[in-house]
Formats: C-alpha cells, sequence, structure tokens
C-alpha cells in the first residue's frame, strides 16, 4: 500500500506543472477591461537603426520574412502563426491563443538559416500587454548564449521595457 501512495504522489507531482505550463493573461489591462489581448508586431528587420536600445545586438539590416507563433511548452504550435515581410506588420490575438495553452511567443526567420530566433516569455507578454501592445521585431548582431557572436532577432516592445536578448 505505501509503494502505491508514494507513486500516486509522485505521479501527481509530476503533472501539476502541467497545469501551470500555459500562460495565464487574465490579469491584463486588456483582459479586466474586457477588450481584445492582441500584439502588434512590426518588422522593423530591414531598418540599421531604431529598435535595439536596452538589448545586447547591435541593430543591423537584414531584411527578412520572420515568423511569428505562439507555442506550448513542449515547443508545439499552439494555434496559426504569423508571417511578416520586412518593413510589414501584423497584429496576433492572444485570446484565441489562451484556449490552445500557449506558453510563449516564438519569432523565427523563415528561410535564414543563420539568423536565431527569440522568444517572448509569458511575463514579457504580460507587459507587453498592459503597455502599448505594440512589439518590433528586428535583426542584430551580438553574443548568443554560448558566447559567441552571431546574427539574431530581437525585439523591443512599446511599454513595460521589454526587450530582448538582454545582457
Amino acid at each position: 500500500m505505501m509503494r502505491t501512495v508514494t507513486f500516486s504522489a509522485l505521479a501527481l507531482g509530476a503533472l501539476a506543472p502541467a497545469a501551470f505550463a500555459s500562460c495565464d493573461i487574465s490579469g491584463t489591462k486588456c483582459a479586466l477591461n474586457g477588450g481584445k489581448c492582441n500584439i502588434h508586431f512590426k518588422n522593423k528587420t530591414g531598418e540599421s537603426t531604431g529598435s535595439a536600445g536596452g538589448t545586447v545586438l547591435s541593430q543591423e539590416t537584414g531584411a527578412q520574412i520572420v515568423r511569428v507563433k505562439a507555442v506550448k511548452e513542449n515547443g508545439n504550435t499552439a494555434g496559426n502563426a504569423l508571417t511578416i515581410n520586412a518593413g510589414a506588420k501584423n497584429t496576433m490575438n492572444l485570446d484565441k491563443k489562451t484556449n490552445k495553452n500557449f506558453a510563449k511567443i516564438r519569432i523565427t526567420s523563415v528561410g535564414r538559416w543563420d539568423v536565431e530566433g527569440v522568444s517572448l516569455g509569458c511575463e514579457n507578454v504580460k507587459k507587453v500587454l498592459d503597455g502599448s501592445g505594440t512589439c518590433k521585431i528586428f535583426h542584430g548582431y551580438g553574443p548568443n548564449a554560448y558566447g559567441m557572436d552571431t546574427q539574431q532577432l530581437g525585439y523591443s516592445c512599446d511599454g513595460g521595457n521589454v526587450v530582448a536578448p538582454k545582457g
């Protein structure tokens, strides 16, 4: 009997984190006011200045198509992804992504294998929604997680001092 109880407790403990893996935006300004919780993404990868403030990247021109998708904790897509051409903008409705248990937003380059992507974690998503709801995606050059200089995507969001990658 003791063995069964121990196993059940361990199994329950292993399942508990999965229940909290999704991003809960119900406490954000937009959700509390009954509005739509959207983030407006602007693809600024073709510009050489103006978006990298506060990040470790040096912004440089690298016009490219970017893919913005809400993903679950396991990395699987939570709904449809946005494809945004250089110089264009598009809006992600997070109300719909919440029903699909998204954990973060992943931003990657389409067709540029040499450019590292970046993620907008749940806490930053909430800050953006409580701010202006606008994020600029840019191309830059700087140290990656391993300390090597590389081409990367970054973001700078208006309101909430949300930028990545940080040093």
